[in-house]
């Protein structure tokens, strides 16, 4: 017999992620002004090398003090649910600040 258990888990697991990150996006994009949004990607994202530098460094850090409070909370069977949880939070900023809108098209 297979072990389901593990593969329900993670469906689970992927939804929640999924949710996550279009609630994160859907919230960054009320929250933060289009304006400041694309000065954001203008400055750290559109050129693909510092993306890729930044994010890796983001995402060590934000791992390093997740890690750190799970293990001082003693959840640390919980990790590898809680870490992913809350990299899909910065997933969802960072799609949050792709422009929407071509460089020629006018506001409405």
């Amino acid at each position: 017999m297979t072990n389901y258990l593990g593969v329900k888990t993670f469906f689970i697991m992927l939804a929640v992620d999924i949710l996550i990150v279009l609630v994160t996006f859907f919230l960054f994009s009320k929250l933060i002004p289009g304006d400041k949004r694309h000065r954001i990607w203008e400055k750290y994202i559109s050129s693909f090398s510092r993306f890729v530098i930044y994010l890796f460094l983001v995402t060590v850090i934000i791992n390093v003090i997740t890690a750190l409070i799970v293990y001082s909370l003693r959840y640390q069977k919980y990790l590898n649910y809680i870490a992913p949880a809350v990299q899909s939070v910065l997933i969802g900023f960072i799609a949050s600040c792709v422009p929407r809108r071509g460089v020629e098209e006018k506001k409405p």
